[in-house]
């Protein structure tokens, strides 16, 4: 037996879906899991429900989901152990699956760079760190597209809005955003927006209103699931 299946044996790996131990070959979800849980293929469809969110509120080029997100459902307990229970490694490895769907489009193929949506310091501080940083790094290795963290700046702590009403959600987004004074303009911008969950949108709305401020600007927008 070697140092890998002791380990193993004695420290088991569980499915970050649906609790069950890991086999040696499988990582963060078991083969169940990743075949069973619900991708949107949104990115292959020009008019979807995520583009939908955002009709009539802002212009944006594109938005898609990479998996539906239901309450009590496997989607719920994947983001669930991505943000609350310490597991950043899961923002990685989704980004990385949904890279090599994406590379079958010619999606990403004018973004001059990826913003993920920012946290307050003092929460991030607390967490430890942004879930959304790791779904960034995949996209950015595999389409070889810079990451600017700097840019956009969340500059009002704001509490949880998954037990929001959607006019509290509304309300709470409103000047919660800003930009570096420091950001020097380019000729031609195309952002890549990033986020966890999309929900009402309000968020992401917020934070596209603050970066169409700047001329000649685009924004793409992608999210690891969307509520249904």
């Amino acid at each position: 037996m070697s140092i890998i299946d002791i380990l193993n044996l004695l420290f088991p790996k569980n499915c970050m879906a649906c609790n069950s131990i890991l086999l040696r070959n499988e990582q963060y979800l078991c083969l169940n899991c990743r075949d069973d849980i619900p991708y949107t293929q949104e990115h292959l469809i020009d008019q979807n429900d995520s583009m939908a969110k955002f009709y009539g509120k802002i212009p944006i080029e594109f938005a898609a989901s990479l998996l539906f997100f239901s309450k009590g459902g496997k989607v719920q307990q994947i983001i669930h152990n991505l943000k609350y229970r310490n597991h950043p490694e899961l923002s990685y490895f989704l980004g990385t699956i949904y890279a090599h769907q994406l590379a079958k489009t010619t999606r990403l193929k004018e973004i001059t760079s990826i913003i993920p949506v920012p946290m307050h310091k003092k929460k991030q501080k607390k967490r430890g760190y942004n879930q959304v940083d790791g779904f960034a790094k995949a996209l950015s290795e595999h389409f070889h597209i810079k990451i600017n963290n700097q840019l956009l700046i969340k500059t009002l702590q704001t509490s949880s809005q998954t037990t929001k009403s959607r006019f509290q959600r509304k309300s709470q987004t409103k000047e919660v955003f800003d930009l570096d004074l420091n950001f020097k303009d380019e000729e031609y911008n195309h952002f890549l927006l990033l986020d966890d969950i999309l929900t009402t949108g309000n968020t992401l709305e917020a934070c596209c209103k603050k970066l169409l401020q700047i001329p000649n600007t685009k924004i793409t927008i992608l999210c690891l699931a969307r509520s249904i």
